[in-house]
């Protein structure tokens, strides 16, 4: 059941006075008109920190309104998840999108969202991947020497909130954003949440620190150079077009943000650990991305790091290439350039 004791309403519907916080207007909650759901809802959704814009035109939203004032879309808000995808609210109707990639389709199953936290993704040391509380750990650091401490980050792809849970709960940034393009999982990283008390009262409010956006990551739904860090952990290989997702970021990205993310190496990279370097084998690097071993299921791709760095740095803009690996793990961060 949602809350009941939120005590200050968000503007929209009913405004009477101004408040100095941020500019943003609101009203105490007479004893006689208690808080509803709805109320709740829009408040766990909106931040006036966060700039959300309606990903048919990019445009900015104006306050705390969930209408578009150029094509006049409005964006529904189900359970605390504020819906940004095209097809919010049934909207796509009749219309059918061509199938989508295993890696897209799979994690739209509430059996793969209930099962991944237990089992799925711990799955992955075998290709290196150090685990969830050493990734925070890496993530953390890179963001917070990237100078987005106290900033506003989104934790895109989050699955079932894994790593937005922890940064959250790490009290070193003012917004976290979890976001996914899976119903399942967004429903999920909320339930999550719910379930402890600490995150529960940072989704709630007048301000959260924590907000829950499905969103679509190759059409995001964020003003653009608003956001001082995105972080995608183990996102990239189950994108449909990572090019177009790593534009979107750049895009939505303050000058100086920085991007960070987990992805999985194709497997010659364990060959160049030891045969001198990625050049090394990178014939047979090819030879494997274009045979498509081992993709379906949970991937759309794997990568090289000259792949990554070259669609980070050369394709997208950015800079400062970094990077972390171990076998077919890779942790790499690259920065929108400053003005």
């Amino acid at each position: 059941p949602a809350p009941t004791h939120v005590a200050l309403r968000v503007a929209g519907r009913r405004v009477s006075r101004a408040c100095p916080t941020r500019g943003r207007r609101i009203r105490a909650a007479s004893s006689d008109e208690p808080s509803t759901a709805d109320d709740v809802d829009e408040a766990v959704a909106t931040s006036s920190d966060v700039h959300l814009a309606c990903p048919v035109c990019l445009r900015p939203f104006k306050g705390t309104t969930r209408t578009c004032v150029g094509c006049m879309r409005s964006f529904p808000i189900d359970g605390g998840v504020l819906d940004l995808c095209l097809d919010a609210g049934g909207a796509s109707g009749a219309y059918k999108e061509p199938p989508a990639k295993s890696g897209t389709r799979l994690f739209q199953s509430e059996l793969i969202s209930s099962v991944y936290e237990n089992g799925w993704r711990q799955s992955f040391a075998w290709a290196g991947f150090p685990g969830e509380e050493a990734e925070t750990k890496i993530a953390m650091e890179y963001m917070i020497n990237a100078g987005a401490g106290g900033g506003v980050i989104l934790d895109v792809s989050c699955g079932s909130g894994l790593f937005s849970r922890r940064f959250a709960a790490s009290g070193k940034f003012n917004k976290v954003i979890a976001s996914d393009f899976s119903n399942a999982m967004m429903k999920q990283t909320k339930a999550y949440c719910e379930q402890d008390p600490a995150l529960r009262l940072k989704a709630e409010g007048v301000e959260p620190s924590l907000l829950f956006v499905r969103a679509d990551v190759g059409r995001l739904p964020f003003a653009s150079s608003s956001l001082d860090a995105v972080h995608a952990g183990a996102a990239m290989h189950c994108w449909p077009s990572p090019s177009a997702a790593v534009a979107e970021i750049s895009r939505v990205l303050k000058p100086g943000g920085v991007f960070l993310a987990s992805t999985f190496l194709d497997p010659t990279a364990m060959l160049g650990d030891v045969a001198g370097g990625d050049a090394a084998v990178a014939p047979l690097s090819a030879l494997f991305k274009d045979s498509g071993v081992g993709t379906g299921g949970a991937f759309n791709q794997f990568f090289s790091e000259p792949e990554l760095k070259d669609l980070t740095t050369k394709m997208c803009g950015f800079e400062n290439f970094e990077r972390k690996r171990d076998r077919q793990f890779i942790f790499f961060s690259a920065t929108k350039p400053r003005r």
